[in-house]
């Protein structure tokens, strides 16, 4: 789906009622590409439509499934030869194509005429495009050009989001996000990183600047990169910015200052991703706040509750990526799910389906040469057959024992190394399989002082670790009944303390992969160990005399932008925060 004003209610309300009309289950989940270019492919290559595309790739979302569109320019309004290619690559992957208006199908029964009204609709949809396109350029160069003039005429709302544009004047007035703005560059002289700021602005309750809930450090970055913030606009046309054309939030001075904290920190330039696929993703919760939980990297890589990193979860813990992998083998095969990492089920299954025909086959010739014998005891060549085809009976059998077994998985016996050995981590595809095939089981883990184990609505397992063992403890309960964050931290602890006990008792399941003596425990005071280390990082810095005089300039100039920004009249301001888009 793509915004367009009101549109992607719209739209959906039309898949429920075709859904409902054919007795199709609509999936809670909707692609949504707001914002995002269809002409020029930008939601092929980095929005919502590659990431359907990569999951249907990787299994997540099954053969046979529905892609159902409002009209097929929601798809992509690339040209017809590229667009097509697009269509036929989907019905390929074997997804089933809907168009609502008009009322298209398309599928692999689809013929050349079912294509050729295809081409021409996208054909249309991509020239529209492209001469929409065009008068938009134009425009956009007409405002630039009237920005650049002695009266230094606006360009428009769509501006940074403490700027409101006042119809009556033509000008840009601050508006109350400024106040954020002017904290967030304070915070970042004082020392703090992106993060940390995030947390400072979430506690100390400024408002985000759209519908999100809590401050990001991508935000902040943005904010902290952003030249308006000392009045400049930079205009797309790769011309030079114009200078005084917004009011300023900081002073240029404060700006710099801050440029200078940022390339030292060396942060917020790149997204800091595993370079292997996260077998966690949207699988684990954090089980005081219920956020997902994320990676991060320190000296190690952890798994981090989302609300911890901004503030706003006091209960939550990090815990070892190597620790939490280990649980999630052992986890599959304590859910008997091994059977999704053979090379290929489809081939596996082929296999079981010829070695049964082969066994029942040689079961009957096997019938037949006893009943030779029976009829005839004296013919040693049917005594010498039967005792031929016992043996070949036999050996189809164990075929057939073997492929059930590699093909269900069956792995009440092994051991965690032999599991490791079974599911190739290292593999980026079979991770990709790994979390796909957990997601279809309905499941979820929730962290505390263990991991609690949900598929749909009924608890499974509850995990620990201790002193590098891992223990599990099954449990049965009616559907709906899923222990709370007390339980479970109770029962964790139970397990803990059976693993305590010589062997580890009925609840060992074998030792984590790479010993630590960390693993989730805390320092007692929560925050103290970290508060230090930054506490001495800022001392080193503040030992260099001319840092400590630039931004004490910095900071009396800022402390100036922000009395000054307190005395501004707002009467007549007004401002609709969902109608920007942060710069």
């Amino acid at each position: 789906m793509q915004r367009q004003g009101g549109s992607i209610d719209r739209q959906q309300t039309l898949a429920r009622k075709w859904c409902e009309e054919n007795g199709i289950e609509l999936a809670t989940e909707t692609f949504e590409d707001q914002a995002v270019s269809g002409f020029h492919g930008d939601n092929l290559a980095t929005g919502a439509l590659s990431r359907f595309i990569a999951r249907v790739k990787s299994g997540d979302i099954e053969r046979g499934s529905y892609l159902i569109l409002e009209n097929l320019d929601r798809l992509t309004r690339l040209n017809a030869w590229e667009a097509s290619g697009l269509l036929q690559d989907l019905v390929g992957m074997g997804i089933v194509v809907i168009t609502l208006r008009p009322e298209m199908r398309f599928d692999h029964t689809s013929d050349a005429i079912d294509l050729l009204k295809a081409i021409l609709h996208m054909d249309n949809s991509h020239k529209e495009s492209a001469r929409k396109s065009d008068l938009g350029k134009i425009e956009w160069a007409k405002r630039f050009e009237r920005a650049r003039g002695p009266t230094k005429h606006h360009i428009g709302g769509r501006v940074s989001n403490w700027l409101t544009l006042d119809k009556v004047s033509g000008k840009y007035l601050v508006n109350s996000h400024a106040f954020a703005v002017g904290r967030i560059f304070e915070l970042c002289l004082q020392g703090l990183g992106s993060t940390a700021i995030a947390q400072t602005i979430n506690a100390e309750g400024y408002p985000t600047f759209n519908k999100g809930k809590r401050w990001g450090t991508s935000a902040v970055i943005t904010i902290l990169r952003n030249r308006a913030a000392i009045g400049e606009l930079a205009l797309k046309d790769g011309k030079e910015p114009i200078p005084d054309y917004f009011t300023p939030v900081v002073d240029v001075t404060t700006f710099d200052a801050a440029q200078a904290k940022i390339t030292a920190r060396k942060t917020g330039d790149s997204p800091k991703e595993s370079k292997d696929f996260n077998v966690w993703a949207k699988l684990v919760f954090c089980g005081v706040c219920g956020s997902s939980m994320h990676i991060i990297q320190r000296a190690n890589r952890y798994l981090t509750c989302a609300n911890r990193r901004y503030g706003q979860c006091e209960g939550a813990r990090n815990v070892r990526l190597d620790e939490s992998e280990d649980v999630f083998l052992l986890m599959l095969r304590e859910l008997d799910a091994l059977h999704f990492a053979m090379p290929d089920p489809t081939r596996l299954s082929r296999e079981l389906l010829a070695a049964e025909g082969r066994l029942q086959a040689e079961r009957g010739k096997h019938a037949i040469w006893l009943d030779k014998v029976a009829a005839h005891p004296e013919v040693d060549a049917y005594h010498d057959l039967v005792i031929k085809g016992d043996g070949l009976v036999k050996a189809a059998k164990a075929e057939v024992e073997r492929l059930t077994v590699e093909l269900t998985g069956s792995s009440d016996k092994l051991t965690l190394k032999e599991v490791r050995a079974k599911v190739d981590m290292t593999d980026k595809d079979t991770r990709r399989r790994a979390n796909a095939f957990v997601h279809r089981l309905g499941i979820k883990v929730f962290i505390a002082d263990g991991y609690l184990v949900v598929q749909k609505d009924e608890a499974r397992a509850v995990f620990a670790v201790a002193k590098n063992q891992i223990g599990a403890l099954g449990l049965e309960g009616d559907p709906g009944e899923v222990p709370d964050l007390a339980q479970a931290n109770n029962i964790a602890q139970s397990v803990k303390t059976l693993l305590g006990k010589p062997g580890g008792g009925f609840v060992y399941r074998g030792d984590v992969t790479t010993p630590n003596g960390r693993g989730t425990r805390r320092s007692k005071d929560g925050t103290a160990n970290r508060a230090n280390t930054t506490a001495a990082k800022r001392a080193k810095q503040s030992t260099n005399p001319n840092n400590a005089s630039q931004e004490t300039s910095a900071t009396e100039n800022l402390g100036t932008h922000l009395e000054q920004v307190e005395e501004w009249d707002w009467s007549g301001v007004t401002f609709d925060p969902d109608e920007y888009t942060a710069r």
